[in-house]
C-alpha cells in the first residue's frame, strides 16, 4: 500500500527588485529558494543501502589507513540492524571483504576493517564498480542507496578517463545509486573525484588531513538519514518575452534541459540564483507574468514523481516608481557568494596555465566586492575561507590550493556554503 506523502517543500521566488521598469529593458536577478518540509528524523528513518569503497594502495600506508578504518568503522557503528552495509577495498587488486549485509552484526565487521591494510595501486574505477554491484544486488526504490570512495590518489589502473568514469557514475545514479567521494591528501585528482559527485548525485568532500575523516562520514550518514527527496530538478519557463540570461549556480542539466539540484535534505535550503533578461515591455502599467518554476523529485516511500510548480508575476512601474523597490539583500548576498564560487573556478583555469598571479587576482577582486556590501553572517564567514585560501595560493602550496578550491566552488554552488554543510543527526 502506498506511504502517505510527506510534507511538500516549500518554493519562494525573490527577485532582486520588487518591480520592473516599463519601456525599457532590464536584467533581474531572481533568487529560487527551495526549504525541504521540517519532519522529525527518528530510528523509524528510511534505511540505507551503502557500501564502502576504500583506496588501500600503497600511499595510504600510516596514518591515512589508520583513519581510514577509524572512519569505516564509524560509520558501520552508527548503522542501524535494517540498515545494508558492504565494504570493497581497492589497489590493483578489487577485494570485497565484506559482501552486502545487514548491520547486525557490527563486532564482526568492526573486527574485518580494523585488519585491513594498505598495498598496491590503485584502480579507482573497479573498486567503485564493485561497490556499485554490491549495492544493486540489494537496490530498492524505498531505500538510499549509496556508494562512499575515499581515495588519496590517482586512477592508474584499468580505467582511467575521468569522461568515461563520469559517464558510468552518472549511468548508476540513474538506477537509483549514488556516488559520494572523499580525497585526502594532496595527490588525488580532484577533477575526477567532483566529477564522480556531480554524476553521481552525491557529495564531494576536500579532506586536509587524516583526523577530518570521522566528522566527515558523521556529516554524510546523517545527510543520508535526512534525506526526503532525490533526483532533484528544477525546470524554469520564462514567460512574456523574458529570458534566462543564466544560473549562477552553474548546474548541469538534464537532457530534458531541467536543471540539476542536490537532494533534498531536512534543514537544508536549496538557493538557485537565474538572472533573467526582460525586455522592454510597453503594455498598460499592472502586474506581469515573468516566470513559472517547477520542482520535481522522487521520494523514497512514493511511487511516482513528486512535482511542484511555483509562479512570479511582478508589477510593472514608471522608472519615477522604480526607486521605491530597493534591492534585496538577501539576493545580493547570495549572488555574491555564487560570483564567488566562479572566481575560485576561474582560479583554477589560471592554476592550470601556470598564471598564478591571475589565479589570486580573480579570488582578490571577489573579496573587494565582498567587503563592500552590507555586512552578514555567511559573507563574514565566506571572507574568512577566502582569506586561508588566498594563504595557501601565497605559501606556494599549489596542489593543495587547487584542491581547496574546487571543494569549496563545488560546495558553494550546491550549498551557499565553501565548507560541507553539517546535517540535522537523528534524534
Amino acid at each position: 500500500m502506498t506511504q502517505p506523502k510527506r510534507p511538500m517543500p516549500k518554493i519562494e521566488l525573490i527577485p532582486l527588485h520588487g518591480a520592473i521598469v516599463a519601456q525599457q529593458p532590464m536584467t533581474l536577478d531572481l533568487l529560487v529558494r527551495i526549504t525541504p518540509p521540517t519532519v522529525a528524523l527518528d530510528v523509524d528513518r528510511v534505511p540505507l543501502n551503502l557500501s564502502l569503497a576504500i583506496d588501500r594502495s600503497g600511499s595510504m600506508q600510516g596514518d591515512k589507513m589508520h583513519y581510514a578504518r577509524q572512519a569505516a568503522c564509524f560509520a558501520v557503528e552508527n548503522l542501524l540492524p535494517c540498515d545494508r552495509i558492504s565494504v570493497v577495498l581497492f589497489d590493483d587488486r578489487i577485494e570485497t571483504l565484506v559482501p552486502s549485509t545487514l548491520a547486525t552484526d557490527k563486532n564482526s565487521l568492526l573486527t574485518q576493517l580494523r585488519q585491513v591494510q594498505a598495498r598496491g595501486s590503485t584502480a579507482l574505477h573497479a573498486g567503485w564498480v564493485e561497490a556499485g554491484v554490491q549495492v544493486s544486488q540489494y537496490l530498492n526504490p524505498s531505500q538510499l542507496n549509496r556508494v562512499i570512495v575515499l581515495s588519496d590518489g590517482l586512477a592508474n589502473v584499468g580505467e582511467t578517463r575521468l569522461d568515461a568514469i563520469a559517464t558510468d557514475v552518472h549511468g548508476l545514479a540513474q538506477h537509483g545509486v549514488s556516488t559520494t567521494t572523499l580525497g585526502i591528501g594532496d595527490d588525488y585528482s580532484e577533477d575526477l573525484l567532483a566529477a564522480m559527485a556531480r554524476s553521481g548525485d552525491g557529495n564531494f568532500f576536500h579532506i586536509e588531513s587524516a583526523d577530518q575523516l570521522p566528522s566527515i562520514f558523521e556529516t554524510e550518514l546523517s545527510g543520508l538519514a535526512a534525506t526526503l527527496g532525490q533526483r532533484v530538478s528544477l525546470g524554469v519557463a520564462p514567460q512574456s518575452g523574458v529570458t534566462v540570461m543564466d544560473v549562477l549556480n552553474d548546474f548541469e542539466q538534464t537532457t530534458t534541459q531541467r536543471y540539476k539540484l542536490p537532494n533534498l535534505m531536512v534543514g537544508s535550503p536549496i538557493q538557485v540564483v537565474v538572472r533573467l533578461q526582460v525586455p522592454a515591455l510597453n503594455q498598460r502599467l499592472g502586474q506581469v507574468d515573468l516566470m513559472q518554476v517547477r520542482l520535481a523529485w522522487d521520494e523514497p516511500d512514493q511511487a511516482s514523481r513528486q512535482v511542484l510548480r511555483a509562479d512570479l508575476g511582478l508589477p510593472l512601474v514608471s522608472p519615477q516608481q522604480f526607486s521605491d523597490f530597493p534591492a534585496n539583500e538577501s539576493v545580493q548576498e547570495q549572488v555574491a557568494l555564487l560570483m564567488a564560487a566562479r572566481a575560485r573556478r576561474e582560479a583554477v583555469t589560471y592554476l592550470d596555465r601556470g598564471d598564478y598571479a591571475a589565479a589570486g587576482q580573480s579570488l582578490a577582486s571577489v573579496q573587494n566586492q565582498m567587503e563592500a556590501m552590507p555586512p552578514s553572517a555567511a559573507l563574514a564567514e565566506e571572507l574568512s575561507v577566502l582569506a586561508d585560501l588566498t594563504a595557501t595560493y601565497q605559501s606556494g602550496d599549489v596542489a593543495s590550493a587547487r584542491k581547496k578550491t574546487v571543494s569549496q566552488s563545488f560546495n558553494l554552488s550546491r550549498s551557499g556554503q565553501s565548507q560541507p554543510r553539517r546535517s540535522m543527526k537523528p534524534q
